[in-house]
């Protein structure tokens, strides 16, 4: 177990943008915290989550949030529930990246990110799209 990593460090997950700084074997499974850099104009399509909350925490950039009705932009420093049966969705608008740290309570996401990312890589692709998150989630 690791009590702290630098920005950019941390296992990467294949096929994906999310770094592990958490794991979620270090905290008994109760909570997993990813990091990752937003490229622009990326567009996290509407989903729900059945079993986890999803916090995110803006560090840098700015990035659009809609989490059922209600739609705002958060900066640096801008934190956000997702809270889960609740769909949301996520999106850069603009030319820059935007760095993120996600956590998500109970863990388990990392494993859906992970199935998502291989499944890219097995198809030909660097990184996964709306598809392998959706059949990452049915795995």
């Amino acid at each position: 177990m690791s009590i702290g990593i630098a920005w950019g460090t941390g296992e990467q997950i294949e096929g994906t943008p999310f770094r592990m700084a958490v794991p979620g074997s270090d905290t008994s499974g109760h909570a997993v915290v990813l990091t990752v850099d937003m490229p622009p104009g990326l567009h996290v399509d509407a989903h729900t989550h059945e079993s986890e909350e999803q916090i995110n925490i803006v560090l840098s950039g700015q990035v659009r949030f809609r989490v059922g009705d209600e739609e705002t932009v958060l900066g640096a420093g801008g934190v956000l529930l997702m809270p889960r049966h609740i769909e949301h969705e996520l999106w850069s608008d603009t030319d820059e990246f935007a760095q993120i740290i996600e956590i998500y309570t109970p863990s388990g996401m990392e494993r859906i990110f992970a199935a998502a990312g291989a499944a890219a890589i097995a198809g030909g692709n660097s990184f996964a799209g709306a598809d392998d998150y959706a059949a990452g989630r049915s795995s």
